[in-house]
């Protein structure tokens, strides 16, 4: 799935850009670029007559988190077990529960899976109704395990990036073909008329080099700034 999305669209002019990136985008601290889910996914399956009823769901703040758990809590008062994990900041907070099954066979393998698929700012919660026949501890991290996975598969992924942020000015003989030069090459944030035409933009597949040689130097060409954006990926290599 193809998205184009951007944060606030605010566009931080910062000293240090550098900082930005490591503040905002990123990595943990085994220097893996992070990844996060675009919507909230649920799925079930069944193992030995128990329904596992797993919702991913992505989450900015502790507060989230622990709100959000509550709503599945309610909505699912009457089951078994509502096990879960989160993930927070970088890889930097993280939690999980066995609510109430045996110690390490279930919030535990929902995090791992988590963590091996270098997710970030995600809740998983995995609600099981027990069907009467027992798993056992080896069974039980497998189908913990195996319901978050199967959730992961169906989420949309997306990494962040820092693009550097360019106003071009232009005369209106050259607004025409910049237009139809830029499509698809980049992501216009802004567009203003004037005496000239002052357009705001980052590259998406195209490189500054390439503009001003294009137009052969007849743009003017600045850098205002820079800006966190979020790049879908095509498909995620699911770890187990």
């Amino acid at each position: 799935m193809i998205f184009k999305m951007l944060f606030s669209l605010k566009i931080k002019k910062i000293k240090d850009p550098i900082y930005l990136f490591r503040v905002f985008v990123c990595y943990n601290n085994f220097g893996e670029t992070m990844k996060y889910i675009l919507d909230k996914i649920e799925n079930e399956i069944i193992i030995d007559k128990s329904r596992f009823i797993t919702n991913l769901i992505p989450i900015t703040s502790l507060d989230e988190a622990n709100e959000t758990l509550s709503q599945i809590r309610k909505a699912h008062y009457n089951a078994t077990h509502n096990c879960y994990a989160y993930i927070l900041e970088n890889q930097m907070i993280q939690k999980m529960s066995d609510d109430g099954e045996p110690s390490r066979t279930a919030g535990m393998p929902i995090l791992e899976a988590l963590k091996a698929n270098e997710l970030d700012n995600v809740l998983c919660v995995v609600t099981r109704y027990f069907g009467g026949v027992k798993l056992g501890k080896g069974g039980l991290i497998r189908a913990y395990k195996n319901s978050t996975l199967e959730a992961i598969k169906k989420a949309s992924v997306y990494t962040k990036a820092l693009k550097v942020v360019y106003q071009i000015q232009t005369d209106y003989s050259l607004y025409e073909p910049l237009q139809y030069y830029l499509k698809d090459k980049s992501q216009i944030l802004s567009t203003n008329y004037g005496e000239h035409v002052l357009i705001e933009l980052y590259f998406t597949d195209l490189t500054l080099e390439a503009l001003i040689n294009q137009f052969n130097d007849k743009l003017i060409i600045n850098k205002v700034g820079e800006i966190i954006v979020k790049e879908p990926l095509e498909t995620l290599e699911i770890s187990l």
